[in-house]
């Protein structure tokens, strides 16, 4: 029997709302994905860098930037994440032959409104001496997007050398459920209930509103048409294109 003691478990899978946005095969449209707790990564390709310092050589086949002038090339590139996600690191696609060159990269943010950049990742590098090739260079992180107060942004620094460039840096990322509030919505998941935090985050994200006299109702059935209601709520789902 289908309770809401299910539907719980499916709220603390689905997470907090968000979305990822990935290219459609079909079309030019972008696919939302709304939902989902597992680590998922968001993918700047070097095309969609912004050259801000230095002379770049053209961009070929591959879609690498590299430097060619005198002093280091500067990029950057905005970052789009849902509220709530928890950043957890960058992974920097590059290419690095050459032992006296380096492609540095790094993430930080913008407070609102208009201030100076605060680091969030800084200093990671796929290293001067070494000529590790063509590779993925990663770093952790732990940073909870809030795009009330910040803004985003990707930096990618490279020294002159075109056998240094890179293809593409990846923010990596989860979602994330929503914290527990102080107070209970509901008469009937009191703070100490093992799935307050979830049902919290279901009224929250307005999904529901309960059973009525102010209770939840978290051991009684669930119809599949109540089903459809929290689904397509939590989902996002629409007929239309």
């Amino acid at each position: 029997m289908k309770t809401k003691t299910i539907l719980v478990g499916i709220a603390a899978l689905f997470g907090s709302l968000a979305a990822l946005a990935e290219p459609s095969e079909a079309s030019n449209r972008v696919v939302v994905l709304t939902f989902g707790t597992n680590t998922s990564r968001l993918t700047l390709p070097a095309v969609s860098f912004q050259l801000v310092e230095g002379t770049e050589e053209g961009i070929g086949v591959a879609a690498a930037r590299s430097c060619v002038s005198a002093d280091p090339c500067a990029w950057l590139a905005g970052v789009s994440l849902p509220s709530g996600a928890r950043i957890t690191g960058l992974e920097l696609e590059a290419c690095d032959d050459d032992s006296a060159s380096k492609v540095s990269f790094g993430l930080r943010r913008h407070p609102v409104p208009m201030q100076d950049a605060v680091p969030i990742v800084i200093g990671a590098s796929t290293g001067i001496a070494d000529t590790p090739g063509c590779a993925l260079f990663p770093v952790t992180a732990d940073h909870t997007v809030d795009n009330a107060a910040n803004s985003y942004v990707a930096e990618v620094l490279a020294a002159p050398g075109v056998n240094v460039r890179f293809g593409a840096l990846r923010v990596v990322y989860e979602l994330q459920v929503s914290r527990a509030p102080a107070a209970a919505t509901f008469l009937d998941v009191p703070t100490t209930h093992p799935f307050f935090q979830f049902v919290e985050a279901l009224a929250a994200s307005h999904i529901t509103s309960g059973c009525g006299g102010g209770n939840f109702c978290p051991d009684e059935p669930v119809t599949r048409g109540q089903m459809a209601v929290f689904l397509a709520k939590a989902l996002g789902l629409s007929f239309e294109d």
